[in-house]
């Protein structure tokens, strides 16, 4: 992966920065104005003039890219299932592989995606050990940093102890809300001047690298308070604050990652190294996703500019925590815990209805062919991914699973069997091919987390302390392009049919004789 290359001697200040400053241009590739120019030239005025209302969007990117890549066979019973299984890339340079097999860092995984180009080594400066660095000080200069609330000023740690004792059962992203929210108000953010394609490439970068692994930091923290609490929950905040922070420097001191610290927050306590790969590999496959709601929110954000880059982040964390987004893994745990109060037969009968009535939750997908009837089927290869790694740790012996985890897991695999391997056939149609949907990447990451004793609410914190790096890329490019201004065509029932009324076209003529005068058009006429 890394590459040695040599330049001139300089300053190593001027090579940081130039290394920072780095910013790949967008996508030229665009399909839909050259379809708009096809259909003109073909005389389909109507279907140019649907294409010309998309010409607001982006039309590709040069970040991400999902294509079929692999093609199995899965018997699934008596029946043989083809399998078309997608496979994604970065900047066409990373491929899923190289995460699974574990020939990347985070770093070089998203010093790729943000810079467009693989990390090298330029006169003895190691650009992905310069990312690493960064993100590491960033995160780790939490435990000092302080804040102004109601109460005064306090470190970070104190005051997200503060908010998890009168709120324990919150979950991470509202303590990333709540300190957002005073970040913002702070004297010192008016320095923050939020997006825009004027700003200087590198000292914007770092901005949002620094509110990024704040954010993760306040969310990590939050979590393992979590577990501090349920253990003593008379425990005051002064002694919560200590606890966590210590905890977090022990990292630092151990020579632990930023990541590696966050996964023992995650945990509640430090991580085995094969905890650590397991979780890595997890976070690393989720960094970005193409299209996904929350990538799109973040190139909103970013194409209208948004007024601070703590908005950018928690815009799109909403968003990821969404009920049809990553929040999906919060469903499945109310689903999986309405099951286990069922009989056998009840719990079956529960879940193909939910397969038939559309509510099941972590299988099919939106954007591919993840449901069918036929013999040929899309794969979303993330859940499998996830798990690999897990089943190989419960095979030698490293992992170790309690009865109550298991039983709740047998009850998910059995959700597969019915889901995937029999499928599901509708009543009534006994005579066609049975529903069968595959499960997706919501579906390995609730296994994995529910393996490994992650409270539910922290079920989504792994995607974001990734894929919030996956939103800056798409802010980066989407920067360099036309504001986004989506345009939804209307249903002809609710056009109106010709207005005769003339009071609107009369007040725009009024408004622009009387604007259009020498005199002042704002005294009295």
């Amino acid at each position: 992966m890394k590459i040695t290359a040599h330049r001139p001697k300089s300053g190593r200040f001027r090579l940081i920065r130039q290394t920072l400053s780095e910013l790949p241009p967008p996508s030229s590739y665009a399909p839909v104005s050259t379809a708009v120019e096809k259909s003109a030239l073909l005389g389909e005025d109507q279907i140019s003039a649907t294409l010309t209302s998309l010409l607001s969007l982006p039309q590709s990117t040069a970040v991400f890219a999902n294509p079929v890549q692999h093609q199995a066979t899965a018997t699934c019973q008596d029946t043989e299932i083809d399998l078309q299984i997608r496979s994604f890339a970065i900047r066409g340079l990373v491929q899923e592989g190289e995460i699974v097999s574990g020939q990347l860092t985070p770093a070089q995984l998203v010093f790729t995606g943000l810079f467009g180009q693989q990390p090298q080594t330029l006169d003895d400066l190691d650009q992905a050990k310069l990312l690493e660095s960064l993100i590491n000080r960033k995160f780790f200069r939490i435990v000092r940093e302080k804040r102004i609330s109601l109460d005064g000023s306090a470190t970070i740690p104190h005051l997200v102890a503060t908010f998890m004792t009168a709120y324990p059962e919150a979950g991470p992203e509202l303590a990333v809300q709540y300190l957002s929210t005073l970040q913002k108000s702070q004297p010192s953010s008016r320095t923050d001047r939020g997006f825009s394609d004027q700003r200087h490439i590198g000292l914007f970068l770092i901005q949002q690298i620094a509110a990024h692994m704040n954010n993760v930091a306040v969310g990590a923290m939050s979590t393992y308070m979590r577990y501090l609490l349920a253990e003593k929950p008379d425990l005051l905040s002064a002694e919560l604050a200590q606890q966590t922070a210590d905890f977090i420097t022990q990292h630092r001191d151990e020579g632990r990652t930023a990541f590696q610290t966050t996964y023992s927050l995650l945990l509640g306590r430090k991580t085995t190294e094969i905890e650590g790969r397991i979780l890595e590999v997890m976070g690393m496959i989720q960094t970005h996703h193409g299209s996904a709601a929350s990538n799109m929110v973040a190139r909103y954000m970013a194409s209208l500019h948004a007024v601070s880059i703590s908005d950018f982040f928690v815009a799109s964390q909403m968003i990821l925590d969404g009920k049809r987004h990553f929040g999906a893994i919060h469903n499945m745990t109310s689903f999986v815990r309405e099951l286990e109060q069922l009989s056998t037969q009840e719990r079956e009968s529960v879940i193909r209805e939910k397969v038939l009535t559309g509510g099941l939750p972590t299988f099919g997908h939106p954007e591919i062919s993840a449901a069918g009837r036929g013999q040929q089927i899309q794969q979303d290869p993330r859940a499998a991914i996830y798990l690999s790694p897990l089943f190989d740790a419960v095979d030698s012996g490293q992992i170790e699973l309690s009865d109550n985890r298991l039983r709740s897991l047998k009850i998910v695999q059995r959700i597969y069997q019915i889901v995937f391997v029999e499928g599901v056939v509708k009543p009534g149609h006994e005579e066609d091919p049975p529903l069968r949907l595959t499960p997706n990447t919501d579906f390995g990451a609730w296994c994995v987390q529910e393996a490994l004793g992650i409270s539910d609410p922290d079920r989504t914190l792994l995607t974001y302390i990734f894929r919030g790096f996956g939103w800056i890329m798409d802010g980066r490019e989407q920067l360099q392009l036309k504001i986004i201004r989506p345009v939804i065509a209307p249903d002809p029932v609710i056009i109106p049919d010709f207005e005769e009324d003339q009071t609107v076209p009369g007040q725009v003529l009024n408004v622009h004789d009387r604007l259009s005068q020498t005199s002042n058009a704002f005294t009295k006429n």
